[in-house]
């Protein structure tokens, strides 16, 4: 552990290359999670023209994909110790789900019908994401950040491969006389979708086969270190460092308790989750709003923007979101997270007053419209990566607080995709402005979060330096009732 704390670095992650193996899987994993996630956005009109709905109307399967997000993860946070243990064969089944679900949609022209699949599809991204997340932050700790923004720099190539193999199969919009004049869908019957689904889908099934060889290896790994462990207690140090101390304390609290992710503090974890869980709530919304709803608003009649024209927008913006995850992922090697996240968020208001002034102010055209996509996907794209890395040195991370963590962000999701569409079919001038509200939001928590982590820091480094004075069986740190009945609480609901 020691060798491992004075690694700077590189030699931090090249010293372990069976970690960075299954990282190189994850980031293959993240690829197809792309695809199979992002094929939707394109397709989008052509879904809602096989259904008989408007873009507020189709925008009810996307919300029926966070609701499963939710579902997945709620799922996934319950049965920590499952998700800890075989967190491979968790990410294999995903995938399984996620290949049915592709196959299927392209024949699906019922909208209840569609929700139903999409919402299984959100189920195996739940799964997906509490699974690769858990298991990034147990191999690699405190050095996460460059590794997380890796394995999430392949979503964005994904989607930009979605993209590329969705465009040859559609075609020129024409204005249908059923729907009104302000909305124009791409007629479903020309547009063989199928073809580019199926291959999304066979990527799938490929992922799902490679996360169960790794499951299986991992089973083998732990059968043969139970086998051959034989400890020489002689040779075993007796001296308890300050890390193992805080470590025994927070062990002996319910993994249910905010204390456990707070350092043994419960008010720092209880007001640290809340306000995270806000903070991934507005971030999300305007990731996951935005990238599934800029086909459509660059098909806007104003622009005059032909369909393969605003695929080639599509596939700048998801280029642009991998270049900027790209270059996080080497600048985290050497600069702390919380620098990276509070200069992006720095960016991110500059791109805010962007969208508001060509929007508002200036007149939007299809230059500044493509100049001011690419911009957005390369500034906020590694805020969601860079979140988790923040977190993971700041909390004491577990299933049950990147559940809740992705709860809220799929809670976003939701909530800002179904405005999303109503505003796509209202006003589409008011697009943007969902973008400038979330980003406001995101930077007012993110300061809260990165100050009240600040405060206890101090209170965290006096509590280790007690530890090295006090004995470990004499640490009987004082907490309110409110918290000792809570604690009690939690520990009965555990043990249930």
């Amino acid at each position: 552990m020691s060798n491992e704390v004075n690694k700077t670095g590189l030699k931090v992650y090249s010293s372990r290359p069976y970690e960075l193996v299954k990282t190189s899987f994850l980031i293959l994993t993240w690829v197809v999670l792309g695809v199979h996630l992002e094929i939707c956005g394109p397709t989008l009109t052509i879904l809602a023209a096989r259904t008989g709905v408007l873009l507020s109307g189709i925008s009810t399967i996307l919300v029926a994909r966070n609701a499963g997000y939710v579902t997945g993860n709620i799922a996934g946070a319950l049965v920590q110790k499952i998700v800890k243990k075989y967190p491979e064969l968790l990410l294999s089944i995903s995938f399984l789900i996620a290949a049915t679900v592709l196959v299927v949609t392209p024949l699906i022209h019922n909208l209840v019908i569609l929700s139903i699949l999409f919402f299984f599809q959100g189920i195996s991204q739940g799964v997906t994401d509490l699974g690769g997340t858990s298991l990034m932050l147990a191999m690699w700790g405190d050095n996460a950040a460059a590794p997380l923004n890796a394995v999430h720099l392949g979503y964005g190539f994904g989607a930009v491969f979605a993209n590329v193999i969705v465009k040859p199969f559609l075609v020129e919009d024409i204005t249908t006389p059923a729907l009104e004049d302000s909305t124009r869908l791409t007629i479903s019957e020309t547009s063989n979708i199928q073809t580019p689904y199926s291959i999304s889908a066979g990527l799938c099934l490929l992922i799902c086969i490679g996360h169960c060889i790794f499951a299986i290896r991992e089973q083998r790994i732990q059968r043969e270190a139970l086998r051959n462990r034989s400890v020489e207690y002689s040779s075993v140090s007796t001296t308890i460092t300050n890390e193992k101390k805080m470590e025994i304390e927070t062990k002996n609290v319910s993994q249910y308790s905010p204390k456990s992710c707070g350092k043994g503090f419960f008010t720092y974890g209880l007001l640290m989750s809340i306000v995270l869980i806000f903070y991934m709530f507005f971030l999300s919304g305007n990731d996951q709003t935005f990238g599934k709803f800029f086909f459509a608003f660059v098909k806007s009649p104003e622009f005059g923007i032909s369909t393969n024209g605003a695929t080639w927008y599509m596939i700048l913006y998801w280029l642009s979101y991998s270049v900027g995850r790209l270059i996080c992922m080497v600048i985290t090697v050497y600069i702390p997270v919380h620098l990276c996240l509070i200069g992006l968020w720095v960016f991110g208001l500059s791109v805010a007053v962007g969208w508001y002034i060509f929007v508002w102010q200036i007149t939007l055209t299809s230059t500044s419209l493509l100049i001011l996509g690419a911009f957005t996907g390369l500034i906020f794209s590694p805020t969601f990566p860079l979140s988790f890395g923040f977190l993971n040195q700041r909390l004491n991370t577990n299933p049950l607080l990147i559940g809740l963590l992705l709860c809220g962000s799929a809670s976003g999701g939701m909530f800002f995709q179904k405005i999303g569409g109503i505003v796509l079919d209202t006003n589409r001038k008011h697009f943007p402005t969902l973008l400038i509200i979330c980003v406001i939001f995101s930077i007012i928590l993110f300061s809260i979060a990165f100050i009240i982590s600040t405060i206890y820091e101090k209170k965290i480094n006096s509590k280790k330096n007690l530890n090295n004075t006090i004995p470990i069986n004499k640490q009987n740190l004082p907490i309110s009732e409110e918290e000792q009945q809570m604690e009690k609480y939690l520990t009965k609901t555990e043990q249930l």
